[in-house]
């Protein structure tokens, strides 16, 4: 870590710490954890006050003569219980699709695999699995729903709309709550239901069930989304 060279050549050095465990892990000289969201280390946009305040803690950090030094920072930043966007929203490539809901799911599910991998690795253990398919498999169920289709499976399509679903929302939000920011359950539901591809697609499979062919998946829709984003 370069904290480490500059320190060794009598150079100090401090830092913002976004995710925790992997300062905890990294051990730099000195370090100031903010309870933010990704891609926020100074707190909301525009609030020149308080960034002003988490750039004075972390320069604070300069007394500390002997380290490794993690120092959490006590003030939350205001509005950091909103997901706005997608954490870590940066794309190094340009998406080579037309913009679809099936495409656009399959690049917000890569987006968030790291945090779902995080999330299982902190807790060992997840929610996620009770259609027995892949999160893939599962986003391509829910877009072929919403697209009116009828995908391949030995079970009734209803009974495999509702667990697709679940399995959906359950990917989601594990991979949402290993996020920095100690996001209420209720931000994160709103957050999916309101900002997501995959709320988006749930809602669409939903409106899709009415006139769809198939009886089963008409009578368990309404199982797939909450009565008040319906």
């Amino acid at each position: 870590m370069l904290s480490h060279l500059f320190e060794s050549a009598g150079l100090p050095t401090t830092q913002i710490s976004l995710i925790r465990p992997h300062t905890e892990h990294i051990r730099p000289p000195r370090a100031l954890w903010v309870p933010f969201i990704l891609g926020r280390p100074l707190g909301q946009p525009g609030d020149a006050a308080f960034q002003t305040r988490v750039l004075r803690a972390t320069l604070d950090l300069f007394a500390e003569t002997e380290g490794p030094v993690l120092v959490d920072h006590a003030e939350e930043a205001s509005g950091s219980l909103e997901m706005d966007g997608m954490s870590c929203p940066i794309s190094w490539t340009q998406p080579t699709h037309d913009g679809s809901l099936r495409e656009r799911l399959t690049d917000e599910i890569d987006t968030l695999r790291s945090w779902y991998d995080l999330a299982v690795e902190r807790s060992n253990r997840t929610a996620f699995g009770t259609a027995g398919r892949s999160i893939d498999d599962v986003a391509a169920i829910i877009s072929t729903l919403a697209e009116r289709g009828a995908p391949d499976s030995d079970r009734p399509l209803g009974e495999l709309a509702r667990l697709a679903a679940e399995d959906l929302k359950t990917w989601i939000t594990e991979a949402a709550a290993a996020q920095p920011g100690d996001l209420s359950a209720f931000a994160i539901k709103a957050w999916f239901w309101d900002q997501t591809v995959a709320g988006e697609a749930l809602i669409a499979a939903h409106r899709a069930a009415s006139d769809h062919p198939d009886a089963s998946f008409r009578s368990m829709a309404g199982t797939m989304i909450p009565a008040e984003f319906r």
